[in-house]
């Protein structure tokens, strides 16, 4: 089982996430081209349908919704001739091969954690286990908390985060000090956006549209030109040699936005909806961005044994 670890401050969009994610999937995999075959453990079920339904019809995940969606475990049979997800989207051919579980945890918010967490102890650490644990560690980036390039890291407002998440991979790094996975792979998400000012973009000279997910190398640069000024030390420590207990992979990047509009009274957002090909109704999303991500985790967990 590949285990995968959402991380984020709150309010950051860890739960939006996993919905979209949800929803990523549900779309690839109830077309009559049968683009993708999922299968979702009962443990998990009723949570993540209460949250897909009521985003399905424009509304962000509630506080109940929240507190009580931790986890989320899939079976993908997503496993084609070793080349991961999207090469089996669009075809029905081929031999079909072993279909991965992965587990997908919310362990909590890193603003809310506990101090020792926050010093990269390992103690009492709790739901966070299922971090320390992980094969994957998605950090959520608020994109709408983005310092511009060339601003000074210590005073920019993701200073504060950017201690969070490095204390959380040197208590990855200690708790695998004993034994545990080799490696760890990690994903910057920036959450949001799609509120992302075309004009700060234009400051640090990057295009409004990230490079398209199989062009690794310019989307690697356009990630590391947005984390360089608002999380230096969480970057520094990816990209530092490898150590000899724990290794971590180099990072990739997903670009995730849900376009919202402002409805009823008092005005409130909600997400906006689009028509999909078969006629229904799903969120205004980056699809394709969830989509890839998911080919990267089956990637991962095509080359990771238990």
């Amino acid at each position: 089982m590949l285990r995968v670890a959402i991380v984020g401050d709150h309010g950051s969009g860890k739960t939006t996430f996993l919905g979209l994610l949800y929803a990523a999937l549900v779309s690839s995999g109830s077309g009559r081209e049968d683009e993708l075959r999922f299968h979702v453990a009962y443990d998990s079920l009723d949570e993540v349908t209460a949250l897909f339904q009521r985003m399905m019809s424009g509304g962000f995940p509630d506080t109940t919704t929240k507190e009580g969606l931790h986890e989320l475990r899939v079976e993908l049979d997503a496993a084609r001739a070793g080349h991961g997800l999207l090469s089996r989207i669009g075809s029905r051919k081929g031999a079909a091969g072993p279909s991965p579980t992965i587990h997908f945890s919310l362990p909590g918010s890193l603003d809310e954690a506990s101090p020792g967490l926050h010093q990269g102890s390992t103690f009492g650490t709790g739901k966070w286990r299922d971090a320390l644990d992980a094969d994957v560690v998605a950090v959520l980036v608020d994109s709408t908390k983005l310092a511009p390039k060339g601003a000074d890291p210590k005073s920019g407002p993701a200073r504060a985060y950017d201690g969070r998440v490095e204390a959380l991979l040197v208590a990855v790094q200690r708790w695998r000090s004993s034994g545990g996975r080799a490696v760890l792979h990690p994903v910057f998400v920036f959450s949001k956006f799609d509120s992302v000012p075309p004009a700060f973009l234009e400051a640090a000279n990057l295009e409004a549209t990230p490079p398209a997910a199989a062009k690794t190398g310019p989307r690697s640069l356009y990630g590391k030109v947005l984390l360089e000024p608002n999380l230096p030390r969480t970057l520094a420590m990816v990209r530092a040699p490898a150590g000899k207990k724990l290794r971590f992979a180099p990072p990739s990047y997903v670009f995730s936005g849900v376009r919202t509009e402002t409805k009823g009274s008092p005005p409130h957002e909600q997400i906006r909806l689009r028509r999909t090909e078969s006629g229904g109704w799903e969120p205004d999303y980056s699809k394709g961005e969830y989509l890839a991500f998911l080919d990267e985790v089956a990637k991962v967990a095509a080359a990771t044994k238990d």
